[in-house]
């Protein structure tokens, strides 16, 4: 009676786990691996079945014993395959991680680079703006303790002051813009577009419901760095004569789309190493947000990106 009561638990507890084990196949994406291991359990459910059937029918022993033999085999066989496709997943995985250590390494890369770039620009802004200015303003000033009238020297030596405070105040703004960190992020972006010393073309046209709308900091500092490098690409390399771009919001993310009727490129050339630096940089900024981004663009047919960041 116990052995009795203890099979029916048995093909009791091995359905469930056959159905159990189907139930989730969907969420395992119908990997052929789990349809293996769930056939097994079931299989091994038939095989329980037919155990507690001997017990009550003795005279069928000889052929629900084959019968079960046979599922046994059939089991191992599934098994087997099973573990020789999960050996592939595990394969692929590895594979997969070591894609992601190497994105992980040119995108480190990517933004040493852009450090380094970023850091020599800055040293010639100093070097080229303000050292002249204040060289000049020191001639200034030896000039007046060698001269009897002062008062020309003194009122150059105070233009070029007020010029070295201009030039130092650009360069401030350079770095950490006052407008985005006082004002918001469109306006940021648009006191840059004002400030662009653009003769003929491009002409810019800017689009946006952020109004007086602020985000998170990083997201601000992000966003305004990626436009201001679509446009300096754009006006550098694209010799377009439109740049749109598209600044929206809702409740749940904030969009980029930026666009230009320019020359355009190859994107493959955006996969290799020495090229597309630009983009590279903006594609790490995006991705520290975990945003996503997709660049279109093909010669002579002008350069589109979208840009898409969660804010919850």
């Amino acid at each position: 009676m116990f052995i009795k009561l203890a099979l029916i638990l048995s093909v009791v507890l091995q359905f469930a786990a056959a159905i159990i084990a189907l139930s989730l196949v969907k969420r395992t994406r119908t990997n052929i691996a789990w349809w293996l291991i769930s056939a097994g359990f079931l299989l091994m459910a038939i095989r329980r079945l037919i155990e507690l059937l001997q017990v009550y029918d003795s005279q069928s022993k000889l052929i629900t014993g084959m019968l079960s033999s046979w599922i046994g085999v059939l089991i191992s066989i599934v098994i087997l395959l099973s573990l020789i496709f999960i050996k592939r997943i595990f394969n692929i995985q590895k594979q997969i991680e070591e894609l992601r250590k190497q994105n992980e390494t040119r995108v480190l890369s990517a933004i040493l680079k852009t450090e380094e770039k970023e850091r020599q620009n800055f040293a010639k802004e100093l070097h080229d703006g303000l050292g002249p200015l204040l060289s000049a303003v020191k001639m200034t000033i030896s000039a007046i303790g060698r001269d009897k009238d002062n008062t020309k020297f003194a009122g150059n030596a105070e233009k070029q002051i007020d010029e070295s405070i201009t030039t130092l105040r650009e360069i401030s703004n350079k770095l950490s813009p006052h407008v985005l960190n006082n004002f918001g992020l469109l306006k940021a972006v648009k006191s840059f577009i004002k400030n662009l010393a653009i003769i003929d073309n491009p002409v810019i046209h800017l689009n946006s419901n952020l109004e007086n709308k602020r985000f998170a900091y990083n997201i601000e500092v992000v966003l305004y760095r990626v436009v201001c490098e679509l446009i300096s690409n754009s006006i550098k390399y694209a010799n377009a004569n439109n740049l749109y771009i598209d600044l929206i919001t809702n409740e749940k993310t904030i969009s980029l789309k930026f666009m230009d009727d320019g020359e355009g490129f190859d994107t493959s050339l955006l996969d290799r190493e020495h090229k597309g630096l630009g983009y590279a940089n903006i594609h790490s900024r995006i991705r520290s947000l975990n945003g996503s981004i997709h660049i279109f663009s093909a010669p002579n047919e002008g350069v589109t990106v979208n840009i898409q960041i969660n804010l919850i």
